[in-house]
């Protein structure tokens, strides 16, 4: 059985073990993980569910006159616990890879490699601050083409307060171990709109230097549409990310 199938299914138990749960937790006061750098210090009240899509991100990258062009729909699955914990099931749904040089063309598609994590809200988390710790384990359910010489483990803690964020991960994975560091400023907020600035930067095999903005709009108490992007600066990682994605609470 493959991890993908076994994914599918440990998301469909874990929907029908929590799904006769009341909903605690009004719809418009879900925070959701996209976009950013970073997750937000939030989880989910009990049995509730939300759904995060990329519709699609993209990375480009021109090295040495190679350009990397990387579209991925990526997709999360976010189901509220209790305890103030939150599972998490991620996977690159579908990914397309466009590598070109002066004299070369390479095409790649296909399932992208997937993840499973824990969020867990820390304690003395207030109304003037909150802290979260997620713990993410990698599963290499993607391509040949595609999946990831090793699975990437990450084990990060962001922390918000009033306007100010900080989001800090550790990650192993095939190109070593590695520490980001990303602040954000929150510089409009209504119960609609929200927009940020952010920066990033990664030591050892997560280096960069980074610096990005984002929008949010609600368009509905549970639905919100993103836009961002993000300029990298650092040799080793690629000169634009961002995308456009939607996020909802499921009813």
């Amino acid at each position: 059985m493959s991890a993908r199938v076994v994914l599918r299914a440990a998301a469909l138990t874990t929907l029908a073990c929590v799904g006769a749960l009341a909903h605690a937790q009004d719809a418009a006061d879900v925070e959701f993980d996209r976009p950013g750098i970073g997750f937000s210090p939030s989880v989910l009240a009990p049995g509730q569910v939300a759904f995060e899509q990329g519709l699609p991100d993209v990375a480009y990258d021109d090295s040495d006159g190679v350009r990397t062009t990387r579209t991925t729909a990526a997709s999360l699955l976010r189901v509220g616990l209790g305890a103030d914990l939150e599972l998490q099931l991620g996977s690159d749904s579908r990914v397309w890879e466009l590598t070109r040089s002066a004299d070369a063309r390479d095409r790649v598609q296909g399932g992208g490699d997937s993840s499973v994590a824990l969020k867990w809200v820390l304690p003395g988390s207030d109304d003037d601050l909150q802290w979260a710790l997620l713990a993410r384990q990698g599963v290499l359910t993607g391509a040949a083409d595609i999946r990831a010489g090793r699975a990437q483990q990450d084990l990060g803690v962001s922390l918000a307060t009033g306007d100010l964020a900080f989001y800090v991960n550790g990650t192993r994975d095939e190109n070593g171990t590695g520490w980001t560091l990303s602040p954000s400023w929150t510089y409009l907020s209504t119960d609609i709109v929200a927009a940020y600035v952010e920066a990033g930067l990664g030591t050892g095999a997560q280096r960069s230097r980074a610096l990005g903005t984002g929008i949010t709009w609600r368009v509905a108490p549970a639905v919100q549409l993103d836009l961002s992007v993000l300029r990298g600066f650092a040799a080793d990682e690629d000169d634009w990310t961002g995308g456009f994605g939607v996020s909802f609470v499921l009813p």
